[in-house]
């Protein structure tokens, strides 16, 4: 069936754009580092063990308040999924207040606040004083656990684990966490359907009850506050939270694999793989070396100007964008590599296991050899200009005061933080990659297609490639049938099973009409098709077009957030070549690439699956076997800003349609943006003036 996902991708790549950091290419000029001006904290204690920090500005009118706890919560176990519905459905309403109420009443004094799992701020204009800490105190200490949020963080929870399934980042991140930490550590745990099955409400108000205490946390006050009026306020709105006794949980703290293991999950047809080099590392700030290994890592995999993104990207173009991460924790902290603000890094599948030689390549070349002064002197520069920009928010201030007092820092700790940055040298960063970069004793978790599984085995210690599933349990290599069908028959089949032929000859155009759930927000969908290959998708609000996609045969045009006219390139092409109910059908008059690649299990059932390629580009479907009719396809979208995004669309709820069928159910992920469409009309051979196809709606 023609494919739908035009205005979804449009919205991506607009969000996309909106997101991009700065080029951090462009290093600021350095200067030499002295002491920063950050006002020590004035520090005491309320009779019910509430430790309150207050950092006096007189500068700015927003006053900030942050409450954080400090606690270790048992394991969720069975429960996994727990937490994070306890964030969503902690601070949506109190014991006095509905969420209506409460909402209102922060909107009318203009404050932001949030509140989750280990606390929560609250930011506002002086003024306002009064009536935000009491809005603030009554959320984080008389919530109410509402029904209606529980069901709904469900249902959230669960839709997001489906979609997950078919984001290879997102799935390679998921099984990487949870190898690299094991799942009897926090950062571990997994999340599945039956897990969020046991939760209960009474879960969310457990935990409330029982981490939730005033000697377990900390109040930092940032703003135009006196010490007295600090004292006041703490003891008015949060003196009378009782102490209790909480409990600490103990874990088994994460170790590096001895040898490095390779793990992969399988993603049958996938033209890319998801690719990461991961392990735990006990790193926080305060230790000795926290400034060198920073620099380190930023060397390494910072952004445009990071060594594996010149290689991998630049040098070599394997993937869109990779970038490592040296996490800092308490307990355990983690190296790993990413596409950038999250998920793991997208590689061509033909070039996964060089890809990850290239990495291995880059992080002994730290470790090997000195960086030389202009690399060194480059990133100095970037961190300064970074650290410089942080101290404008209120929040980087009091997480510099809570840091100070939980890992016992000196109270100059932060002013001289440049200083240690520009005392850093070459031999410090050399020292750093050995002691942090640990390429022999890493997790290497690749999440792709398994015709390129055995040629990682020689990166593994044990020569052995590991398969794992969704959930990270260990798994049997999976197996593909072979097939006596080559890909004009199974085409054929698919003619048939949607009514032959000569019924679809004779639908020149229809208009279908639609619900579309995009992320929870209801939308209307309208599309026109007319022989040969004019097009117009348009995406809707309360009646309303917010973006729109149109081709009138020649001029392919695009419009909402963002607008553009192409009359030629790959975009218009596609338009061209796959107009109709059934594209499949002139796939090979359109120069494509056609192969059968077995038989696979697709939610319990048997597909044939079909790889279709053009230009470099692959789309794989899945047709099933005993239908013959198509219920899945996945295919690659290049994305501006945003690199390449793995595109899934499944069909399904089949109905007829003078003599044809047409999926009346289409769920599309699109980089994790997950689209739910029900049809509710289709009209064929019905009078669409040509207008439409221009955009006149």
């Amino acid at each position: 069936m023609k494919k739908i996902y035009g205005l979804v991708i449009l919205f991506v790549s607009v969000v996309a754009l909106n997101a991009q950091e700065l080029d951090r290419s462009i290093r600021p000029s350095s200067a030499p580092a002295k002491e920063i001006n950050i006002k020590d904290a004035q520090i005491f204690t309320l009779d019910n063990g509430l430790k309150v920090f207050l950092v006096e500005d007189k500068t700015t009118p927003i006053v900030y308040y942050s409450l954080r706890l400090d606690v270790k919560p048992a394991l969720q176990g069975e429960k996994a999924g727990a937490y994070d519905m306890f964030g969503d459905v902690f601070g949506k309403a109190t014991t006095s207040r509905s969420k209506e109420q409460l909402n209102k009443e922060i909107d009318l004094i203009g404050a932001l606040t949030n509140v989750h799992i280990n606390g929560g701020y609250i930011s506002f204009l002086k003024k306002y004083e009064d009536k935000a800490l009491e809005l603030f105190s009554d959320i984080l200490l008389h919530p109410a656990f509402v029904q209606q949020e529980y069901d709904l963080s469900l249902e959230k929870y669960k839709s997001y684990l489906a979609a997950l399934a078919d984001d290879g980042g997102d799935v390679n991140q998921r099984v990487g966490a949870a190898l690299t930490y094991g799942k009897n550590f926090p950062a571990g745990e997994v999340t599945t359907l039956k897990t969020l099955d046991n939760i209960r409400m009474s879960d969310l108000e457990n935990y409330y009850q029982t981490y939730f205490a005033p000697n377990v946390a900390r109040l930092v006050i940032v703003g135009d506050v006196s010490l007295s009026e600090a004292k006041a306020n703490a003891k008015k709105y949060f003196g009378f939270w009782k102490k209790k006794k909480v409990a600490v949980a103990q874990y088994v703290i994460p170790q590096a694999p001895q040898t490095t293991q390779v793990a992969y999950i399988v993603r049958p047809g996938a033209v890319q793989s998801f690719i990461d080099l991961t392990y735990p590392v006990y790193f926080r700030v305060g230790v000795p070396d926290y400034e060198a290994a920073r620099l380190m890592n930023l060397i390494l995999g910072n952004s445009g100007s990071g060594r594996l993104f010149l290689n991998l990207r630049e040098t070599h173009s394997y993937t869109y964008g990779v970038y490592s991460k040296l996490d800092t924790d308490e307990l355990a902290g983690r190296f790993h590599l990413t596409a950038g603000s999250s998920g793991a890094a997208a590689v061509k599948a033909s070039v996964t296991d060089s890809a990850l030689y290239e990495t291995r390549n880059e992080i002994n070349r730290l470790i090997n050899e000195p960086v030389s002064e202009k690399e060194l002197k480059d990133i100095k520069s970037y961190v300064v200009g970074n650290f410089a920009r942080s101290l404008e928010q209120s929040e980087t201030v009091a997480s510099f005061a809570l840091d100070i007092d939980k890992y016992n820092l000196p109270k100059d700790y932060f002013k001289n933080y440049l200083k240690r940055i520009e005392a850093v040298t070459a031999s410090d960063i050399q020292a750093a990659a050995g002691k942090y970069l640990k390429p022999g004793n890493a997790w290497i978790v690749v999440t792709g297609d398994q015709a390129y599984a055995e040629n990682l085995a020689s990166l593994a210690g044990d020569q052995t490639v590991h398969f794992y599933d969704f959930d990270a349990n260990p798994t049997e290599a999976p197996s593909t049938q072979s097939v006596d069908i080559d890909a004009e028959t199974l085409i054929d089949r698919y003619v048939q099973a949607l009514g032959g032929k000569t019924a679809l000859d004779q639908i020149d155009c229809y208009v279908k009409k639609g619900d579309v759930n995009l992320m929870g927000m209801p939308l209307q969908m309208e599309e026109y098709f007319k022989k040969p290959n004019l097009q117009a998708s348009f995406l809707l609000r309360n009646g309303q077009v917010t973006q729109q996609k149109t081709f009138d045969g020649t001029t392919l045009k695009m419009s909402g957030m963002a607008n553009q006219e192409l009359t030629e390139g790959p975009e218009v092409e596609k338009r061209k070549n796959e107009a109709g109910i059934c594209p499949e059908l002139n796939y090979v008059a359109n120069g494509y690439t056609l192969s059968v690649g077995g038989i696979e299990k697709l939610n319990g059932s048997d597909v044939y699956v079909l790889n279709s390629t053009k230009n470099g580009k692959t789309t794989v479907s899945y047709f099933d076997k005993e239908s013959g009719l198509k219920v899945k396809s996945v295919s690659t979208e290049d994305i501006p800003m945003a690199g390449t995004q793995t595109i899934s669309i499944e069909y399904s709820d089949y109905r007829t349609v003078e003599g044809v069928q047409f999926p009346f159910a289409i769920k599309q992920n699109a980089g994790g943006m997950v689209m739910d469409l029900n049809i509710n009309s289709i009209d064929v051979n019905t009078e669409i003036p040509d207008s439409i196809f221009t955009g006149v709606r």
